[in-house]
């Protein structure tokens, strides 16, 4: 009888180019969508509109920030001394709306409901699971500095969050539902 292995993770092919498309960083907006929502197709404006307006939503348009990642490791077996399990992200923000946001930032901050997203400077991503919401409001020493939102997002997955095209108009303004 022999013994069989089966490879555990089919492996997609690597692209290869001379011109690669390049993006820029920076954390430009974010977004909470409720796990319970579902995009038909997350690039189409009048859906995202839809969201916001049924409040399955949240669009933050205008923030900066920066996307850490830690590996979570853990023992590995035969002459593998470590597998890489998931990574842990934390996603810090700096939400402007200082005043008018307070009520929302305190109410959302114990809810297990909602996955976040954020933007580049031309695609947007999301994380697979439910996050960890922080909201912060430091208040410096500098008499010139101004008070923001820092939110901090944490959640913990399997893969890396893959760039998708971002919705036109979505992330241009602030949106008013009627």
């Amino acid at each position: 009888m022999s013994i069989y292995y089966p490879s555990c993770n089919p492996i997609d092919p690597p692209v290869c180019s001379d011109c690669p498309e390049k993006e820029a960083a920076g954390v430009r907006s974010v977004f909470l969508k409720k796990k319970s929502y579902s995009f038909v197709d997350i690039t189409d404006p009048a859906e995202w509109a839809a969201a916001i307006c049924s409040e399955d939503v949240y669009v933050f348009p205008y923030t900066r920030g920066s996307l850490e990642m830690a590996e979570s490791l853990s023992a590995g077996f035969g002459d593998t001394l470590q597998d890489l399990d998931s990574y842990e992200f934390t996603l810090n923000t700096f939400e402007p709306n200082y005043l008018d946001n307070c009520d929302f930032w305190n109410s959302i901050k114990k809810s297990k409901d909602f996955q976040v997203g954020w933007r580049t400077a031309t695609k947007i991503y999301m994380s697979d699971v439910t996050t960890l919401i922080i909201p912060k409001a430091p208040i410096a020493e500098d008499l010139k500095a101004k008070v923001v939102w820092n939110i901090i997002f944490k959640f913990t997955q399997e893969d890396l969050p893959c760039p998708l095209d971002m919705p036109v108009g979505t992330f241009d303004q602030c949106m008013a539902c009627a």
